[in-house]
């Protein structure tokens, strides 16, 4: 029988090693993650009591994020979104093509992004009185 089978006894690539060293998985039955493991072991094993080490995560943000939070803030009520249909384009993606329009047009930060949601309602208005 193989190691026991509590994770912090063994790692995954000595129990498995143990079931085909005892003849309980034949060498066919293998996962394929263990030959490149053979092939390309880790520089540190990976066991349950190794301490990770401290790497501070920096904050990724980019411009569209920033406006984007903010039109999620501003606008609470948007429409449903079906994923199924890629014809269709969010009401998110609409309202950043129009700010980054209007951005090229050497508006303000604040300008583009007050005429980017007067544009986003008169679309909804147009939308509403077309049906």
């Amino acid at each position: 029988m193989a190691q026991t089978r509590v994770e912090k006894v063994g790692t995954i690539y000595t129990r498995i090693s143990s079931l085909i060293r005892g003849g309980a998985m034949i060498e066919s039955e293998k996962p394929l993650w263990y030959t490149i493991y053979e092939k390309f072991p880790p520089k540190y094993e990976p066991k349950y009591d190794r301490v990770t080490p401290h790497v501070p995560i920096r904050p990724i943000y980019y411009k569209e994020d920033v406006i984007r939070a903010r039109f999620h803030k501003d606008c609470k009520n948007l429409d449903i979104m079906n994923l199924k249909n890629k014809k269709y384009l969010s009401q998110t993606k609409k309202f950043l093509d129009t700010y980054n329009e209007l951005q090229m047009l050497n508006l303000s930060d604040e300008a583009a992004y007050e005429q980017a949601l007067e544009k986003l309602d008169q679309q909804k208005e147009d939308t509403k009185n077309n049906i």
